[in-house]
């Protein structure tokens, strides 16, 4: 099946969901009984030709084109539609924003997300992990230190959950700031396809602009899920390694000391009898 694209965006990808909900909501119309059909109630319900809230243009695969005029609101969840090959106007189940008309409202901001378990190495300024036994590992440790899972766990769901407000088109501005990065970010998934991030902040921005290196678009990403991986270090990443108390053997070295204490026990009551006979 095929994927819903926005043509006046470069044929950006919309929203799937979005716009599955919103064919499921216009096929699932009940007309009903209209409640006018005159070209001056058409107006005033705001269905006409030239004065409408939306106006819907759906292309079946036969290029067969249907339009559907969206109007006012007569009470919650209620508004006025018109087929546009129809006097007739009804009164119809239908939020008026489900329908928005700006091209931001359609994009499909999920198309930065990766699947965490995808990944098998971060690396950015002063951090490198790798995936070790299915998590990922600080590198480099000292004897005494070992990866923190939670601070790893979140750095990790923050660059892999990661969510564009808006994509900015393919060409680089000078606003952008690119050539003044932030932050870059590379992250190698599985299979060996690696991905970069280039984020930078346009002047007195709180939102960054990114470029990652599979996709031909600049996105505008909000400030707030940039600044928490901007802030992550090492030292976050890292805690002291937790180990047993000094002077306490695991259970296999209880078991070798009690058998050796056993053998010893049963070679004294010789060397005791020995002595006991010099004795007399």
């Amino acid at each position: 099946m095929g994927k819903w694209l926005l043509p006046d965006s470069g044929n950006f990808p919309a929203s799937q969901r979005k716009v599955e909900q919103l064919l499921d909501n216009l096929a699932a119309l009940e007309k009903g009984w209209p409640v006018a059909r005159t070209r001056g109630s058409a107006q005033r319900f705001a269905v006409d030709n030239e004065q409408f809230e939306r106006k819907l243009i759906l292309l079946s695969d036969d290029d067969t084109e249907t339009t559907l005029y969206v109007g006012s609101s007569p009470e919650l969840r209620k508004v006025y539609v018109r087929p546009g090959d129809k006097d007739e106007i009804f009164a119809a189940d239908f939020n008026i924003w489900e329908a928005n008309a700006k091209i931001e409202d359609w994009i499909d901001t999920d198309i930065l997300v990766l699947d965490q378990n995808s990944v098998q190495r971060i690396e950015m300024p002063g951090i490198i992990m790798q995936r070790q036994g299915g998590k990922l590992q600080v590198m480099n440790l000292d004897e005494n230190e070992q990866t923190n899972t939670d601070e790893s766990s979140a750095l990790l769901s923050r660059l892999t959950g990661l969510r564009i407000q808006s994509q900015l088109g393919t060409e680089v501005e000078p606003e952008f700031r690119q050539d003044e990065p932030v932050l870059e970010v590379r992250i190698t998934i599985e299979g060996g396809d690696v991905v970069d991030y280039r984020f930078s902040q346009p002047q007195d921005a709180t939102y960054y602009v990114l470029q990652r290196s599979d996709l031909d678009y600049y996105f505008e990403v909000a400030g707030y899920t940039v600044d928490p991986v901007r802030e992550a270090t090492r030292e976050k990443l890292v805690q002291a390694r937790t180990e047993e108390a000094p002077g306490e053997p695991d259970g296999d070295e209880h078991n070798e000391k009690d058998a050796d204490a056993s053998a010893d026990d049963e070679k004294d009551p010789d060397a005791g009898g020995e002595t006991a006979k010099e004795n007399e």
